[in-house]
């Protein structure tokens, strides 16, 4: 009788576990079905999985070996032990689901506050026919109006409001805290250097950003003005919340130096930070990489893409030439030593020489190839793009714990850096705000590519999160590769292993 009541109860469990699993793969089906926000076939984007392509469903990729473990093990994920603001586990059984479908239509509402550097944007919200909020206002029953919401970073603090937003049903281009994690330029020296401090690396170390000294810091001026090579160096003075090269200086020599030791000289009276007072200053790269002869930048791209889970994207970018001759001589002409758009857009010639100012990443390589044959082959793929990828996570990594995470928020930020004459790579900062050029053929196509993708990424994403729990760094979604997440980090087996924290000093040896 007892093994007759056994035989029973083992048959009760297998009927019980086979109801239930037909029951979650039902109510997966469901969830990926038609009707469902992430199924839209709009809104369902190709992953590249490191060596073939397949739809993002969890279902397509469940049975394929993990791929970028490499790479994921060189990137050295990190999850924070404590999050600010937020009372989200650190390795939750599910994620919060983010953004709601609307009306039971796919026909978004997109509204912006300004659109001054967002033209590409709105050309991609209009071949989708979406609806276009051209006055949208800084109140709540304005932004409820809308489903994506483009704006700056520091939004949350010029317009309040939007933090009174309903969680999940609205899409913002902006994360909350971002200011304070890479916002103006002495922030970003400062969080940079103390994350590095924090986990055991010294900055000085590290061969990534050029020598740098926050002049409303008593102890960094103090030093700045001691350093050994104060007036054999060229250094470049920049204001802590300028842009587009306003308020810059290039300095060298005595002269140079007493003017400035006239001004900060007293090191203790600029400890208050106030903002006109906040400055940093530079060791300026005097032998950079010309292209014929001409300074450049390269304008490189890290997505936030998704708070909850943390999910980080790299997109390569282009090169901003400068349009005359460098010449270290003459350190009066910004518009040879500053090669940003809005400097250059200021010379006379510039809407004809559009093309000389903005290059591609193969135009570059194709350049080097041919006038550093050995040295320059492959520099593209084997020295900038790595050096980017690992910048990206440093910059992530260093200021993640300062984000507040909220269902629906996501953001673009521009790296810029610099090459050395030796081909080195030097990170110069990160544009949390970047505008999307639309000047000219090449320009204007890079960036209706890229608002496509990322709009793409982002629907999917945030209305399906599943779809890339499978997804691990290396792989490619909408033309984004991944560089880190969350998920995939929670999947590491021990606590240990999962907060492991990235270490800039492997990534960036003298």
């Amino acid at each position: 009788m007892v093994a007759v009541r056994r035989y029973v109860t083992w048959w009760a469990y297998a009927a019980i576990a086979l109801a239930t699993g037909s029951a979650l793969v039902l109510l997966y089906q469901v969830g990926q079905g038609d009707g469902v926000l992430g199924n839209d076939p709009q809104w369902k984007i190709p992953v590249q999985l490191g060596y073939q392509t397949a739809t993002d469903s969890a279902a397509d990729v469940a049975h394929k070996p993990k791929r970028g473990a490499a790479l994921e093990a060189r990137n050295g994920g990190a999850t924070s032990e404590k999050d600010r603001k937020t009372s989200l586990r650190l390795c939750p059984k599910v994620w919060p689901q983010q953004f709601i479908k609307p009306n039971g239509t796919t026909k978004l509402r997109f509204g912006f506050f300004n659109r001054a550097g967002f033209n590409a944007l709105i050309k991609e919200a209009e071949r989708r026919k979406w609806i276009i909020e051209k006055s949208l206002k800084p109140s709540l029953m304005s932004l409820e109006k809308v489903d994506f919401i483009f704006t700056h970073p520091s939004a949350y603090t010029t317009y309040p409001v939007l933090k009174e937003l309903k969680p999940r049903h609205h899409l913002v281009s902006a994360v909350q805290g971002m200011p304070a994690a890479c916002g103006s330029k002495t922030t970003q020296a400062r969080v940079l250097r103390e994350y590095a401090t924090k986990v055991g690396c010294n900055p000085s170390k590290m061969r990534f950003l050029p020598q740098s000294f926050i002049l409303s810091e008593q102890k960094q001026c103090n030093a700045f003005f001691n350093t050994h090579n104060l007036l054999s160096n060229h250094w470049i003075l920049k204001p802590a919340s300028s842009y587009g090269g306003t308020g810059i200086e290039i300095l060298h020599g005595r002269d140079d130096m007493q003017k400035l030791q006239t001004r900060f000289g007293k090191c203790w009276q600029w400890r208050s930070g106030r903002p006109e007072n906040r400055f940093l200053v530079q060791e300026y790269i005097e032998k950079p990489l010309l292209l014929h002869g001409k300074k450049f930048d390269v304008r490189m791209y890290m997505f936030l893409a998704s708070t909850q889970p943390m999910m980080l994207f790299y997109r390569p970018g282009y090169v901003r030439a400068a349009l005359n001759n460098y010449d270290l001589k003459n350190i009066k002409d910004k518009s040879q030593h500053l090669t940003n758009t809005q400097v250059q857009g200021s010379t006379s010639n510039f809407t004809s020489e559009l093309r000389r100012h903005f290059w591609s990443l193969d135009q570059l390589q194709d350049y080097l190839s041919k006038h550093l044959p050995g040295k320059g082959e492959n520099f593209v793929k084997q020295k900038l793009v790595p050096f980017v990828k690992q910048a990206s996570l440093y910059v992530f990594h260093a200021g993640r714990d300062k984000l507040v995470r909220s269902p629906g928020t996501f953001q673009l930020m521009g790296l810029d850096i610099m090459v050395d004459a030796d081909l080195n790579c030097w990170f110069i900062e990160v544009n949390n705000y970047p505008l999307w050029p639309y000047q000219g053929k090449f320009s204007s196509e890079l960036s209706l590519r890229m608002a496509e993708d990322a709009f793409d990424l982002v629907l999917a994403l945030h209305t399906n999160y599943k779809q890339f729990q499978h997804v691990v760094p290396g792989d490619e979604a909408s033309a984004f590769e991944l560089l880190y997440s969350e998920m995939a980090d929670c999947k590491k087996k021990t606590k240990k292993k999962r907060r492991a924290r990235f270490n800039p000093c492997d990534a960036f040896p003298s």
